[in-house]
């Protein structure tokens, strides 16, 4: 096809490769892949997940709380910041108000039209809202974001370059946003992304192909709740990992319901447990591959 070409001319991949090679992208210490939790997690969460891979030798790198900053007191974003300072573990809070929590009708329950754009923000003022929610958060001691909205994530990217927000701000470009391409990729990261989080569907050529394109972070779901496809990837992470380092593992979806409820002793064990045999997978079937200690809080 001509418009492979046309890919090509400007930059992107001529397709998705039918032999994926290695990727040379790394963390800044020379670490291929992180351990990453996402949920309704607060510090007692993060400490017991700490505490149930301690004995594996296995660490927690980020704690990703979906929830976001707006939905909790004052006194509980600082304790799981300072939990996960103390801890090692980089701590990523979702940004709000969003599309759940106002009086639109984007709401997941009106059905999958709705849900596609339910966590966009609705107007200036919801824009200047969720502005405020990270200009608070910081000033709480919360350093990265999980951002489900383009038009904010350049906003904060400009305030961050102009020194209104700090310049170690971490940006991270919620599946939200739906990339699955690595034009779509390449886009994120150019507004300001530290991190994209893709599709969860995503074959090892499609990854491949968005590495190709762009060297920002890559969010990827080992596994995923009953709600979003319910799979298991398995044996996928060892050459997810290959393929598309520097890579943020997100593992223990399929444990939790995803409510605003922390996860449950029971759910927390079974985080561990399936983060556990990804990290087994990928050191029997990747060794060369090494995981990142040196934190990005």
């Amino acid at each position: 096809m001509r418009s492979l070409d046309w890919l090509a001319r400007i930059g992107l991949p001529p397709g998705d490769p039918a032999q994926p090679v290695t990727s040379t992208g790394r963390f800044a210490d020379g670490g291929w892949y992180k351990w990453e939790v996402a949920g309704a997690l607060d510090a007692a969460s993060v400490r017991q997940l700490t505490e149930l891979l301690a004995p594996h030798g296995v660490r927690l790198h980020q704690a990703t709380n979906t929830v976001g900053t707006m939905r909790y007191l004052d006194a509980e974003v600082v304790d799981l910041v300072q939990t996960c300072r103390e801890l090692g573990v980089q701590l990523r809070m979702a940004v709000g108000p969003r599309g759940l929590f106002d009086i639109g009708g984007q709401k997941l329950a009106a059905g999958p039209v709705a849900a596609a754009s339910a966590y966009r923000l609705r107007g200036t003022d919801q824009l200047a809202q969720a502005v405020e929610d990270v200009a608070h958060a910081v000033d709480l001691g919360v350093r990265g974001f999980l951002v489900f909205d383009e038009g904010l994530l350049t906003v904060l990217d400009r305030l961050r370059a102009g020194g209104v927000l700090p310049a170690g701000l971490r940006l991270k470009a919620s599946s939200s946003m739906g990339a699955g391409n690595p034009a779509h990729a390449r886009l994120l990261a150019r507004l300001g992304a530290d991190s994209v989080n893709l599709q969860r569907d995503l074959d090892i050529r499609m990854l491949a192909a968005v590495r190709a394109a762009t060297d920002v972070a890559l969010d990827l779901h080992t596994e995923n709740p009953p709600g979003t496809g319910g799979f298991v990837r398995g044996y996928d992470v060892p050459q997810m990992v290959r393929v598309a380092a520097p890579v943020y593992l997100k593992t223990g979806n399929a444990a939790q319901d995803f409510s605003d409820e922390p996860p449950s002793p029971r759910q927390l064990t079974a985080i561990t447990h399936q983060l556990l045999l990804d990290h087994q997978l990928v050191t029997r079937l990747n060794a060369a591959a090494t995981p990142s200690d040196q934190p990005e809080f």
